[in-house]
């Protein structure tokens, strides 16, 4: 295996805080581009190479790849808003995306949250390291959708190569990378529907919420089973009451500006 095989990288970070795939830049040191795992200062190798890669100026350190593959693959999930889910003919598109490591997240951090007015989805991307049965118990705990894509394989056969177009062709519409880590049963909601309570099913008015609160979690539906949205904070898990939340927040939102 040769050093550029071990070290070298398709994606490169540069000034903006944003992954660059290496036929996105010119030759050289144009991009000012940096290794997104050590910092080291990179160089786009496109001359009569096999590969065209971005290189380490100096030593080389050995998980860079891992980390510029697992960066730009949840970076591109991001923007793309839209997924292939397992079972399903065609992408599933979603309104917003977030990705909680650059933002404060409590609790346990998937690599991108999806969501629309009816679904919340969490996202997590393998490339080396699957998740541990800890960090999965603690997904089932949590209630919210969870989808793992799997890029190991690829990882491990094509160490270098990849374009930010591959990639996300990939990432959205393969339906070999990605399983279910959690997806709640229905014939476990039915059953909290039947043995809930009438009250618990019900639904109250919003409560006001002001433009001095400074809390992202609304708990106006009482007696509703929640769920975590990235957004909103805590929302009602059925679809009708989180839309119609989420629709009053919005305009109060609107008429603050």
């Amino acid at each position: 295996m040769t050093e550029q095989t071990l070290h070298g990288l398709d994606f490169g970070l540069d000034q903006t805080g944003r992954m660059r795939g290496i036929d996105e830049v010119e030759q050289g040191l144009a991009c000012n581009c940096v290794c997104p795992r050590c910092g080291g200062p990179l160089t786009a190798k496109k001359g009569r190479v096999r590969v065209h890669h971005f290189a380490h100026q100096g030593a080389s350190c050995n998980t860079g790849a891992e980390t510029a593959l697992h960066r730009t693959a949840k970076q591109v999930v991001a923007c793309e808003r839209r997924l292939l889910l397992p079972g399903q003919d065609t992408p599933t598109p979603y309104r917003d995306a977030a990705l909680p490591d650059e933002m404060y997240w409590p609790g346990r951090r998937p690599d991108v949250v999806l969501w629309s007015e009816s679904m919340t989805l969490d996202v997590e991307v393998t490339v080396t390291h699957p998740c541990d049965p800890e960090k999965l118990d603690e997904i089932v705990r949590k209630g919210i959708p969870t989808i793992e894509l799997d890029l190991s394989t690829a990882f491990r056969h094509r160490r270098l190569g990849w374009t930010v177009d591959q990639l996300t062709d990939r990432l959205v519409h393969d339906p070999a990378i990605r399983r279910w880590l959690h997806l709640p049963e229905p014939a476990a909601e039915k059953e909290w529907l039947t043995t809930t309570p009438e009250t618990q099913t019900q639904t109250k008015p919003a409560a006001p919420v002001t433009s001095t609160r400074t809390s992202r979690i609304y708990a106006p539906f009482e007696g509703t089973l929640l769920v975590f949205d990235p957004w909103y904070g805590l929302v009602p898990r059925d679809p009708v009451a989180r839309a119609q939340l989420i629709r009053e927040l919005d305009a109060r939102r609107s008429t603050e500006k």
